[in-house]
């Protein structure tokens, strides 16, 4: 195969998490320092499914109060009862996502990729998702983009249930062909979904 290995996509990453470092770490200490004025704790640990359906603990700046895995589904809209005033603000400009490049850094994660769910949602999986789970979980995504706008357009109410029937099987699709995209223009496809992420930030999601 002429695909690039995982030791290209790797170095892909870790260069691209150097010369993004000007930018995503001083806003991570702003997130930080804003995550602390709700009090500890500060980061939410989330279980995601990660290469080959392996359950990993994804971190998150927190968000919302705190038990609110026990307070409703793991999916959520902008519109959630259970996000904080700082949450929200958190969410809208995504620093809460920050803590990430720490994964990509590690190697848990990539930059690009898909967006990573929490293990009860494996079971709605489709073919197309299945083959998503052979790449490395991304801070974004063809998937990811593809949520942010769907998900400041939907009302809190029963969207877990749309999220399964509606959004789902779409993410996933999209998904496999973003892993498709990135093995075969590593570059190519991130500085794509790099500058994609930038527009969807400014223009809110409604891009």
């Amino acid at each position: 195969s002429d695909l690039p290995g995982p030791g290209y996509l790797r170095a892909v990453d870790l260069g691209f998490t150097a010369l993004l470092a000007p930018i995503w770490v001083p806003l991570l200490l702003l997130g930080l320092a804003a995550a602390a004025l709700q009090g500890s704790p500060i980061f939410y640990r989330a279980n995601r499914l990660g290469v080959g359906g392996k359950v990993f603990q994804m971190l998150k700046l927190r968000t919302m109060v705190r038990e609110a895995d026990v307070l409703g589904p793991a999916v959520s809209t902008g519109a959630d009862s259970r996000i904080t005033p700082v949450g929200r603000l958190l969410r809208r400009t995504k620093l809460d996502e920050l803590p990430q490049f720490l994964h990509v850094l590690s190697g848990r994660m990539s930059i690009v990729g898909p967006r990573p769910e929490a293990p009860g949602y494996l079971r709605y999986y489709t073919p197309a998702g299945l083959r998503s789970l052979e790449a490395r979980p991304g801070l974004t995504g063809y998937g990811a983009l593809y949520f942010f706008s769907a998900e400041r357009n939907s009302p809190s109410a029963e969207f877990e249930a749309r999220y399964v029937r509606e959004l789902l099987p779409t993410k996933l699709a999209l998904d496999e062909r973003c892993w498709s995209d990135l093995r075969s223009r590593p570059i190519r496809t991130t500085l794509s979904v790099l500058g994609l992420t930038a527009s969807a930030l400014l223009l809110r999601g409604n891009a």
